[in-house]
């Protein structure tokens, strides 16, 4: 029997407040329980919640929450930073090559005002300032990271005008999350530690990810 998506959407939301208050509560031991199963959750709710049948080996977001699922699970060990942060790379790289392929017959407010994307790059110039000093070897690896995250913003911001309002809204808030997420990660590991730093990091992980399998729902669902 196939889950209804709001069945699907209250069980991810129970893990996601029981992942939340493990890390405020400091019981780091039983994440085993919870953020596994985030992505695993999100994918089911965008496979019951989309109209058209999903063709799995080719959906780009499918690949996209596996390569994140797959970045989760290694970052919750120790020494397997690269792995995570190249699986999550690749999640990027499949979330701006579908952002790059959604079609509408309008024309996005970026696309005629493309000097405004400029504040992205300020963004990232401003991040890789801060982060620069303290990256040892790393140099190279987060800076390739950190143009992605730029591109996958601005592709997400490109949407604006381009598809319907909300369903823009979705996937441009839900990039701004997850770069809020990865450079407060970055900022954490590198620079220095901060009070309530992996609550701020998973807080605003979680609600990436859910703000763009919504969008993308939606954009399926009204193509």
């Amino acid at each position: 029997m196939k889950p209804k998506p709001n069945q699907v959407f209250f069980i991810f939301s129970l893990i996601a407040i029981a992942e939340i208050t493990l890390l405020a509560t400091g019981n780091h031991s039983y994440r085993f329980l919870t953020k596994p199963f985030l992505i695993p959750f999100l994918i089911l709710l965008y496979i019951v919640s989309t109209k058209d049948k999903i063709h799995l080996p080719k959906d780009i977001i499918i690949w996209a929450l596996l390569f994140s699922w797959a970045g989760d699970l290694f970052l919750m060990k120790d020494g397997f930073f690269i792995p995570g942060l190249i699986s999550f790379l690749t999640a990027h790289f499949c979330y701006i090559l579908f952002l790059s392929k959604t079609k509408s017959d309008q024309t996005s407010f970026f696309k005629l005002r493309p000097v405004m994307l400029i504040a992205v790059l300020a963004y990232l110039i401003e991040l890789m300032y801060l982060l620069w000093p303290h990256l040892g070897g790393m140099k190279i690896p987060v800076l390739i990271y950190g143009i992605t995250i730029s591109v996958m913003l601005s592709a997400a911001f490109w949407q604006y005008q381009k598809l319907e309002t909300r369903t823009a809204l979705y996937f441009i808030v839900g990039a701004i999350f997850f770069v809020l997420s990865d450079s407060l990660l970055a900022l954490n590991k590198f620079k220095t530690n901060f009070a309530m730093a992996e609550i701020s990091i998973m807080s605003t992980y979680i609600l990436a990810q859910l703000l763009i399998v919504l969008g993308a729902i939606k954009y399926r669902n009204n193509s």
